[in-house]
């Protein structure tokens, strides 16, 4: 729940990123699960150390469509993550849940009103993130985010 507190400590996050001081009704803030340590359809699963660093990476970046970096297609960006665990949830590989939440916001304009509705309507809530292998997966494989490496692991 977002207390006016809350709000001004994550307008001023946000601030850091913008040209001019934004206020709570020209933005739109939101949360998005990035990634998590489950096993993924690849087999894959990110390490509780490759989540903690990727925190720090996807601080500043930006939320596009389609995978497309096209200016049309830059619609949001992150600007405070943070581990979160549900420790009486287990992953296939038997640890405590844990995902990367990003918080991220969007300037409030007629042309994202709609996409703004969808995402409060819960209708649009789906991410992906994009991470390039730095060699061919191993069972300790090293893959890149950005250009920092971060380890995953097979399930």
């Amino acid at each position: 729940m977002n207390t006016k507190e809350n709000t001004t400590q994550l307008l001023a996050q946000l601030n850091q990123f913008t040209r001019r001081v934004h206020q709570e009704d020209e933005v739109f803030l939101f949360d998005v699960h990035l990634c998590d340590n489950e096993i993924d359809r690849d087999g894959e699963r990110f390490s509780l150390e490759a989540l903690e660093e990727l925190k720090t990476l996807f601080v500043g970046r930006t939320g596009i469509f389609d995978h497309n970096p096209k200016g049309e297609n830059q619609t949001a960006r992150i600007f405070a993550t943070e581990l979160v665990q549900e420790p009486e949830r287990r992953t296939a590989a038997g640890e405590p849940y844990t995902y990367l939440k990003g918080n991220a916001y969007m300037v409030r304009t007629d042309a994202n009103r709609d996409l703004i509705r969808e995402i409060d309507g819960g209708i649009k809530k789906e991410v992906s993130i994009s991470c390039t292998a730095a060699s061919a997966p191993a069972p300790s494989a090293v893959r890149t985010a950005g250009k920092a490496p971060v380890s995953i692991r097979r399930g």
